[in-house]
């Protein structure tokens, strides 16, 4: 007789609910195991999504509809790696799927960057969105000047906040220990720093309309005289494209010094060379290949640096490309020798780095799932699992955790005492806050 398949999941972000979602329709006898190192899960959706797009986080309601599934049981608080080792997982699993991210910033390596004030995307978005690794951050926000080294999507988000209204903000879903840091903002301009020329912006047009759209700032183009005709025509991507055209419209449009807005300038052709400063930040120095290609320093109180992001090692799996993802083929891990890995398997940004929007989860899920149903057979055939009641080895271990139903109750408490402060939820920013909350919560 053939077993129930058992396939654990690592990670309950968007690709871990999505190859959650087909296996469970694939294999109407299998039972999953979802691992979750932080204190929530939701992955991308609860702390990379900026918190002034709570549309986008509306597709929380469909990875919970995933989570309280019969067949599916989630282990919210535990690190895959420390509190249960891979290789104890992989025992006592058919497959494992390892959908745990890019969690971590990538570094320019140059001069400065551990100076206080600069940081990377990771940590500062991280930081407003609540996780509990970056809760601690402390930005110092009551300063002049920022600079953001990226043209991508997640720089104009950073930007965005830095610059947007504090009654907007008031409103989101950042907790109120940042939003206190941000009602002390003394920013006025803020940097946008793009390696590439003016055609290679990353972000889209819609997201740089949110931006140029708020009614208290002015985007600005320091660079604009040595702007040749072809720079203006000359774009990567229909969005830049857009981008550009608008820009090229509003360059001539007078600007009112004295108007009270913010000011956002764009910057191409500029690499950073250096962060400055004796003891915190005082500038960053730029490379300029525009005009006459001087160096160039511009003074920031705050840098973050928006240049991409790696997945976390897990111990016990093979290592990262030097992009920050696993090797894989459609979704098969992959050693050092390119050879399969039998039985564990990868999806989300840990399989094809940052990109695409949460939505590209769900095909690259698909591939995953695919790929693991096609081996399936194979795997059935080798020993049984070991223990497989992973929630009594944790206990056992003096490790507390909790399930679906314990989220429900800490989900329900945190947009109970947001309701009470006017926004969508007031976030728990730790593992022993969310065990100390539920332990009220939970019934008798």
């Amino acid at each position: 007789m053939t077993p129930a398949p058992v396939i654990s999941i690592v990670g309950a972000g968007p690709a871990g609910f999505y190859v959650a979602e087909a296996l469970l329709q694939a294999l109407p006898g299998g039972r999953l195991h979802l691992f979750e190192r932080a204190a929530a899960p939701h992955g991308l959706v609860r702390y990379g999504v900026a918190p002034d797009h709570q549309k986008l986080k509306q597709v929380a309601a469909v990875f919970d509809g995933i989570a309280g599934h019969a067949r599916l049981q989630l282990h919210a608080g535990v690190e895959i790696g420390r509190d249960l080792a891979l290789d104890a997982l992989r025992a006592g699993s058919h497959a494992v799927v390892l959908t745990h991210g890019a969690a971590l910033g990538r570094r320019l390596g140059i001069a400065g960057e551990s100076l206080p004030q600069v940081f990377s995307a990771a940590a500062f978005v991280g930081w407003y969105n609540g996780h509990a690794e970056h809760a601690g951050l402390a930005p110092d926000l009551a300063v002049d000047s920022a600079a953001i080294v990226g043209h991508g999507n997640v720089a104009l988000d950073v930007c965005r906040l830095l610059v947007r209204s504090f009654d907007d903000l008031a409103v989101s879903d950042i907790p109120q220990p940042m939003l206190q840091a941000f009602r002390q903002r003394g920013i006025r301009e803020v940097h946008l720093l793009g390696r590439g020329g003016p055609g290679s912006m990353k972000f889209t047009f819609k997201e740089f309309r949110q931006l140029a759209d708020l009614p208290n700032v002015r985007i600005r183009l320091p660079q604009a005289d040595s702007f040749t005709e072809a720079m203006w025509e000359q774009a990567d991507s229909p969005d830049a494209r857009r981008v550009l055209q608008w820009l090229r419209a509003q360059r001539d449009v007078p600007v009112d010094a004295t108007d009270g807005r913010l000011t956002v300038n764009l910057w191409f052709h500029a690499t950073p060379t250096a962060f400055v400063g004796a003891g915190t930040l005082r500038g960053v120095r730029l490379r300029s290949g525009l005009g006459a290609g001087q160096d160039v320093e511009i003074a920031c109180g705050i840098a973050v640096t928006c240049v991409g992001f790696a997945s976390r090692a897990i111990p016990g799996a093979p290592g990262c490309t030097a992009a920050g993802h696993l090797h894989h083929r459609a979704g098969q891990v992959l050693d050092e020798a390119g050879q399969a890995v039998p039985g564990l398997f990868v999806a989300g940004w840990a399989k094809r780095g940052p990109s695409g929007i949460i939505g590209t989860n769900r095909a690259c899920g698909d591939e995953t799932a695919a790929t693991l149903l096609a081996t399936l057979p194979a795997l059935l055939q080798g020993p049984p699992p070991q223990a497989t009641d992973f929630g009594a080895l944790l206990q056992s271990r003096g490790i507390a955790t909790f399930g679906h139903a314990g989220w429900c109750l800490l989900d329900a408490h945190e947009r109970a005492q947001g309701a009470a402060l006017g926004k969508p939820r007031e976030k728990l920013l730790s593992l022993d806050d969310a065990l100390r909350t539920l332990a009220t919560l939970a019934p008798a």
